[in-house]
């Protein structure tokens, strides 16, 4: 019961999503062709019908939800530090559950005028997304399933420290690249640069927690 309570706010934020979810697939044509996939360019590339659009919007939501909510059953470390992941994990679980929830919202109401709208609200939703996960990186516990995992940060606390305090500057830098790119209009060429730069940003910590592995080495 007192882990409900921790959850209680998940699990509000996933009923609302439930009924908004049912209530604008009944809106979309039954013959509409759903939005699925975007390329890093935030570009369409994966189309599909509204059933099993919709079937995916509901089931990807309650997945992600059970599994964060489950893992102290198949997280070793969990029991370990649960203090700690008791005062992170729900604010994740709520992140998520929101963020998966405006990509498929966003998704089904495509054919009731989606694509009207000016900016790109994919990138901008993904930069909120990594914004405001950089926040909380460092709160994260070391553990397998949640953060930046490697072979390194898994193996030594010192470098999960370290590699998850620049991840929370470098995932709100990328963030907020990611939202500005959605928004602003940028050349072809600029895109391309500020993909390229956006990917490398966010990628950094995994070959900083290896330099910080070798200089211990050493």
């Amino acid at each position: 019961m007192n882990r409900i309570k921790l959850f209680r706010s998940s699990l509000i934020i996933l009923f609302v999503y439930l009924v908004v979810i049912i209530v604008l697939s009944l809106m979309v044509p039954a013959d509409a062709r759903i939005p699925m996939h975007w390329n890093a360019q935030g570009e369409i590339d994966g189309w599909a019908s509204r059933t099993s659009a919709m079937i995916f919007a509901l089931g990807l939501n309650i997945f992600l939800f059970l599994l964060l909510y489950l893992m102290p059953w198949y997280s070793p470390k969990y029991r370990k530090q649960q203090k700690r992941f008791d005062d992170v994990l729900p604010q994740i679980t709520n992140i998520l559950l929101i963020f998966f929830g405006l990509i498929n919202l966003y998704a089904l109401a495509w054919p009731l005028g989606g694509d009207q709208i000016p900016a790109n609200p994919i990138l901008v939703i993904i930069g909120l997304l990594f914004a405001l996960l950089g926040n909380l990186l460092p709160k994260v516990p070391r553990n397998f399933f949640v953060g930046i995992r490697t072979p390194w940060t898994i193996m030594d606390e010192e470098n999960w420290h370290k590699t998850h305090r620049l991840g929370a500057w470098l995932f709100v830098i990328g963030g907020i690249m990611m939202i500005l790119k959605g928004i602003l209009p940028l050349s072809s060429t600029l895109q391309i640069i500020s993909t390229w730069g956006v990917i490398a940003i966010l990628l950094f910590p995994v070959l900083y927690s290896f330099i910080l592995f070798r200089r211990n080495q050493r």
